[in-house]
């Protein structure tokens, strides 16, 4: 058990320094793009994260089955910080058409990386000690998220906007040497040697997914609970364009601050409330809570719809996405190959959660490309997608035996 407890010390770090520099790319890119385009434009950026998550994925594919999940790891987190900083070098250039491209990166690198921490968190842990651990681990990696909010609301007026992807490229680095210590003192999960995958459903990881019944449910729960939280989020950014028109580091010091208190009580979800519940409560029960509570607070959203009735539906949304829901899910893939782990894995959860966005937000721009006013709309598609969420919890908690290798 110390081995795991080290090794989950390692992994937890790596996130730790990969969360702390989102948090310096969320606001920072969501405000830059909405300065420089309009939040009603943010559903018509979100909509191209479909084509750039797709060929994402397939890219990690073919470097998964090439060089192994160790360089894998290690390529996609510093061609990250490098895109960063030139990004940061073309604002500096005043050249607005990076911003989307900066929305873009955040919004897909950040998933990438996790979820290939996860991947090796899942081919090292067993059960018994996933339930401990892994509550303790999100917590430790959502301490970054924690600071880079700290940093955020201290360092964006007197810093400048422009200088949190420079910082969040640089701290991208420790995060890559972390990793690469683990895997070098831990070891690296058995992979295939042989050609990549020739069909694209084999390279990012489809085949894998639709042949497991569970697997399928929880991409299906991925797509309701991140459309639900797309749209909550387009909602919570047009209230706050309103409320801080033209004042950009003002807005983006507030940012920081919501997504400071909104980490710190993640984390206190994480080390006391996750690794009690996935101990002592049917894991059934536990996915079931979630969308109840998500239904009760966008029915409220929606009857008395305000900055803060709104902030606290997508707040509570976000804290049981990074913490609950995060350390249950994580349980599904333990007992399943390597493919599925890192496959499927990052099918369901670097593509599902952010292709879900994508396709919301295809929708939501087509409609308001013919006159309809989606964002009156929002909450209720909140409401009726969390309902649903909660209908599918069944086939993926299933009482009958384990998840097949298949």
């Amino acid at each position: 058990m110390k081995s795991k407890i080290i090794f989950a010390g390692f992994m937890a770090s790596a996130a730790f320094f990969t969360l702390l520099g989102y948090e310096l790319m969320r606001s920072s890119a969501t405000v830059l793009f909405k300065a420089a385009y309009g939040a009603e434009r943010l559903p018509l950026i979100m909509a191209c994260m479909p084509v750039v998550v797709l060929v994402g994925v397939w890219g990690y594919g073919q470097l998964l089955s090439r060089f192994g999940p160790r360089m894998t790891l290690q390529i996609s987190t510093y061609a990250s910080a490098l895109l960063m900083v030139i990004g940061f070098l073309l604002l500096e250039l005043e050249i607005i058409w990076v911003t989307p491209l900066l929305f873009l990166l955040k919004e897909f690198y950040v998933v990438l990386l996790i979820e290939q921490y996860w991947s090796y968190i899942n081919s090292e842990l067993d059960a018994s000690s996933a339930k401990k651990l892994n509550g303790p681990i999100t917590g430790i990696a959502g301490m970054g998220g924690v600071v880079g909010g700290i940093l955020v609301a201290q360092l964006a007026i007197p810093l400048g906007t422009h200088a949190l992807v420079l910082l969040a490229a640089l701290v991208l680095l420790p995060s890559a040497w972390i990793a690469n210590a683990a895997y070098r003192r831990f070891g690296e999960p058995a992979f295939r040697t042989d050609e990549p995958p020739k069909s694209l459903t084999e390279g990012i990881g489809w085949r894998a997914v639709r042949s497991n019944p569970k697997l399928l449910s929880l991409l299906l729960i991925v797509i309701a609970s991140q459309v639900t939280a797309a749209v909550l989020d387009f909602k919570f950014q047009l209230i706050l364009s309103d409320t801080f028109a033209g004042r950009i580091d003002e807005e983006t010091a507030l940012q920081g601050q919501f997504w400071f208190v909104l980490n710190l009580v993640t984390v206190l979800v994480q080390f006391v409330v996750t690794p009690l519940l996935l101990t002592w409560v049917a894991l059934r029960w536990i996915h079931l809570m979630m969308p109840a509570v998500h239904c009760c607070t966008i029915a409220w959203a929606v009857i008395e719809p305000s900055l803060f009735s709104v902030g606290l539906a997508f707040f509570l949304f976000k804290v049981f996405d990074y913490s609950v829901f995060r350390g249950a899910k994580e349980l599904v893939y333990l007992p399943l190959n390597f493919d599925a782990r890192f496959r499927a894995k990052e099918f369901i959860d670097v593509f599902g959660y952010r292709t879900s966005k994508g396709g919301s937000s295809v929708v939501v721009t087509m409609l308001q490309s013919v006159g309809v006013a989606m964002s009156s709309y929002y909450l209720f598609i909140a409401l009726i997608l969390a309902s649903l969420w909660s209908v599918l919890v069944f086939p993926l908690t299933r009482p009958e035996g384990t998840i097949d290798e298949s």
